[in-house]
């Protein structure tokens, strides 16, 4: 090939290799000219419902007294005997009493109670099945009243309530309603922060099995306890009573049940407020007298929070106020000139936190005052109770509502601890105690409005709509077991308040173990 023919290939090619990259760049700026597609890849996902099983509550028992022993540091003895309601839309519930190993009393005078429902043969979703239980009493040592939801048993709560100042007293009881030895260890929190005083070997639970402890054992002095209880092992229920005697005379009693677990939103429906205008005068800041209302506070991480509290009301207004709080630490805030009536509280932080809310109950002053509605009359002509599971046969349920216990009110007054609430996931049934003046508080936390309807046997339906970041009051009729359908992602809570007496209930899923779960694969 001759050196011309050469160049001649070489200009050639060098041609070509210019107009293919201009090409080449002219494709590429015309592809950024065009729109992309818009569809974003999501992780794949599979959504798993556990197979339906049999239901199992837990109903903590009676009232004790603290009684003195001269072999032992204490011994407790039952003050009075609790009533407990129940109800399962699709099944007879069973009853098992659990072995009160430190309550000297006999098993007449009550005892922690299990509640069971079997799962139906072919069924497509868990059986409901709730309990509640309640008791007024009034002796030398105990007076007030007290009520509790019967909960499923974990291994892992936080109860944010309790004292162990003079006066006061605090009992933690752990019942094991399972077939396997628990050990129970727990960390104790109070206003002077974390209390290095428990023991780590752990309290043993047999099966079947309720303990006592009293809490000034581990931590006496404290005003502003928080308990975090550990269970390896079974499954236990934790929870706490505490009462209050003031010169000799008992002040009041309740339950103080697990909350919410740590979150940066701690939520307290129903709670009823009287005689806090001036709270702001006579606590200069922080809570530190029992005689107050208070929310109480804990971070229980390493990092300190900002915490703020608001309180809506069913008009709609709010009142918020801002704090910061000491990592492990609790802090108990006032009601800032707050008229009386019906709130939902809630705690807000940047870092999780555990809370409580504790109102007063005079003996001198009637909350009927405040409260003017009436719970919804029975109709002319009863009608089935729906069932609890959408498109299922209505229960075959009788009349279940009973007189209500007159309260008589107590010279000492009362007061209530409210737990957190926790987001309904379905539908939820509502044994109501057999107590006056019942009252269901819901709250809509979310952006969306959500109608829920309230039903019993014998009662005119009553349909709740929600707007975003509203709240609403239902009164209720003493003894009756209803069904709160189309609830999910509400947050709701009971109310019992009468002159110089008072407690709470939170609503909680019906099922938290059951509830469906969504797995993400690596």
């Amino acid at each position: 090939m001759s050196n011309k023919t050469k160049l001649m290939r070489a200009g050639i090619t060098g041609v070509t290799g210019v107009v293919g990259a201009g090409i080449a760049a002219a494709v590429i700026a015309g592809l950024a000219l065009l729109p992309m597609p818009s569809y974003i890849g999501t992780a794949p996902s599979l959504t798993v419902a556990p197979a339906p099983t049999d239901q199992r509550r837990v109903c903590q028992g009676p009232l004790v007294q603290v009684m003195a022993n001269s072999t032992d540091a204490s011994t407790f003895l039952s003050s009075g005997t609790p009533t407990t309601e129940t109800y399962s839309p699709s099944s007879k519930v069973t009853q098992n009493n659990l072995d009160a190993v430190d309550n000297m009393a006999p098993d007449s005078m009550g005892a922690p109670t299990v509640l069971e429902v079997p799962a139906e043969k072919d069924a497509a979703e868990q059986p409901l099945l709730a309990g509640n239980q309640y008791q007024q009493t009034s002796s030398d040592e105990l007076s007030g009243l007290a009520t509790a939801a019967c909960s499923e048993p974990a291994n892992d709560s936080w109860l944010v309530g309790g004292s162990t100042d003079l006066g006061r007293t605090t009992l933690l009881m752990l019942a094991n309603p399972t077939g396997v030895t628990a050990t129970v260890t727990f960390e104790i929190f109070g206003e002077s922060g974390y209390i290095d005083a428990v023991s780590q070997e752990g309290i043993i639970v047999l099966p079947g099995e309720q303990r006592i402890v009293s809490l000034a054992a581990f931590a006496p002095d404290v005003v502003e306890p928080v308990v975090h209880v550990h269970s390896v092992g079974g499954q236990i229920l934790a929870s706490m009573q505490h009462s209050v005697t003031r010169k000799l005379q008992p002040s009041g009693v309740d339950w103080v049940s697990p909350g919410a677990g740590p979150n940066t939103s701690q939520v307290f429906p129903g709670v009823f407020l009287m005689g806090a205008t001036k709270q702001d005068e006579d606590e200069h800041g922080a809570v530190q007298s029992d005689l107050e209302p208070t929310v109480r506070v804990l971070v229980p991480g390493t990092q300190d929070a900002e915490v703020n509290l608001k309180l809506i009301s069913e008009t709609g207004e709010t009142q918020a106020i801002t704090t910061r709080v000491r990592a492990q630490t609790t802090l108990q805030l006032p009601f800032t000139d707050v008229a009386d009536g019906t709130y939902t509280v809630i705690v807000t932080s940047d870092q999780p936190v555990v809370a409580g809310v504790r109102t007063l109950q005079s003996a001198t002053a009637d909350p009927s005052t405040v409260n003017a509605q009436t719970a919804p009359q029975t109709s002319a002509t009863p009608t089935p109770t729906p069932s609890a599971t959408p498109g299922a046969p209505a229960a075959p349920v009788t009349p279940t509502e009973q007189p209500a216990i007159a309260p008589v009110p107590l010279a000492g007054g009362d007061f209530t601890w409210f737990s957190s609430s926790t987001r309904l996931t379905g539908d939820v049934a509502l044994p109501i105690p057999a107590w006056l003046n019942p009252t269901l508080t819901l709250y809509n936390p979310g952006s969306k409005s959500i109608t829920a309807v309230l039903s019993a046997r014998g009662e005119a339906d009553v349909t709740v709509t929600l707007d975003s970041a509203k709240m609403t009051t239902v009164p209720l009729r003493a003894g009756v077991r209803y069904s709160l359908a189309g609830a999910q992602g509400l947050l709701g809570g009971l109310t019992f308040v009468a002159q110089g007496l008072g407690s709470s209930i939170a609503l909680n899923p019906a099922n938290v173990l059951g509830s469906s779960l969504t797995i993400y694969p690596r």
